[in-house]
């Protein structure tokens, strides 16, 4: 299934451990396949995937249903699972991507656990039933980075967790320029929008307001966190991600970074927020959404989740699908070693 069309003709059936998905050649065409659910054991059809293929944007719209008999078994995660892998592992698509009535409780449960990422939810979208009562349409997508990326974090664990500092090109390394007096952080703003990687975007002529929304963030995060139990040794703290996230270093054009294991910081010197905290602030979402370490884990403990699973997911769930958690480390002394 490679190129600009892909073929099914004579491809495989796919299995896992219960099911066969079984091409179905005679409905499928260049740009429209089907595959048959069976059950493994007698082989019984249990249900269908129709896919929508558009070879100019190289990804498929899925449609999936299950005879209502073999529901609430698995069955169809399992199934979903199964293509997901399949498609990624197997041919050149990028992007797959299912919608769904908002009353479908059943299929939303499905493509989370599957991994797909919530990307919006068009209200009053359709009509449903035979009264057409307006409902919603939930939107569900996952991008080839996104598999790649959590496939990488299948095996991480809460001890083996770093934070990372990314450099950009021409910028100061684990510095926070809100501690300088401020005729003296727009005069460095003035020189960094010629030398980085930022430039205007951030401390050009946009840094006059990118100054005070950062004050003001700075100042959220210190409060909450005060009032979560942290202590702070610093107003201004140092920002990281949790992990490792390529798109920071495909956008500052370099491999610098520095990475931390979060075992060497103390539970209530380093917090966390769902996503970039001065974009979360401005959204709004300036409650229960700041963390210590000690609520952090807790918060995956009680998820039921793998760590990987818990850390890809929680920036999708704060409309923000496959991005990053930011940390902010409020204690210097860890950076003694990196500087």
């Amino acid at each position: 299934m490679r190129g600009k069309y892909m073929n099914l003709s004579g491809a495989e059936e796919i299995t896992s451990c219960r099911l066969i998905l079984r091409p179905d050649e005679k409905c499928s065409g260049l740009e429209t396949f089907i595959w048959t659910i069976l059950l493994k054991e007698g082989r019984k059809i249990i249900g269908h995937f129709k896919a929508q293929y558009e070879p100019e944007i190289n990804k498929i719209t899925l449609q999936f249903a299950l005879d209502e008999v073999w529901q609430n078994k698995k069955y169809m995660q399992e199934a979903l699972k199964t293509l997901t892998d399949y498609l990624f592992e197997k041919t050149d698509i990028n992007r797959v991507e299912a919608h769904c009535n908002g009353k479908n409780k059943k299929a939303v449960a499905v493509m989370l656990k599957c991994g797909y990422q919530l990307e919006g939810q068009l209200r009053q979208a359709q009509s449903f039933g035979s009264d057409g009562e307006k409902t919603d349409i939930i939107w569900f997508a996952l991008l080839k980075t996104d598999y790649l990326r959590k496939k990488a974090m299948a095996d991480l664990t809460v001890d083996g967790l770093v934070i990372t500092n990314y450099r950009e090109s021409g910028g100061l390394p684990l510095r926070n320029i809100m501690r300088l007096p401020e005729k003296e952080a727009f005069l460095l703003a003035e020189r960094l929008s010629t030398a980085t990687t930022s430039r205007n975007d951030r401390y050009g002529d946009y840094f006059e307001r990118y100054y005070q929304k950062r004050a003001a963030t700075e100042k959220w995060l210190y409060n909450r966190f005060l009032e979560g139990g942290g202590r702070p040794k610093t107003m201004h703290p140092i920002y990281f991600v949790l992990g490792e996230h390529s798109g920071f270093q495909s956008f500052f054009g370099n491999q610098d970074k520095i990475s931390i294991p979060l075992s060497h910081i103390d539970d209530m010197e380093v917090s966390f927020t769902p996503r970039d905290s001065m974009h979360l602030r401005s959204m709004g979402m300036t409650e229960g959404t700041v963390w210590n370490k000690k609520q952090f884990f807790r918060m995956i403990n009680d998820s039921e989740k793998s760590v990987g699973e818990f850390i890809f997911d929680l920036p999708g769930l704060f409309h923000n699908p496959g991005s990053y958690i930011e940390v902010q480390l409020w204690n210097d002394a860890y950076l003694a070693d990196y500087l």
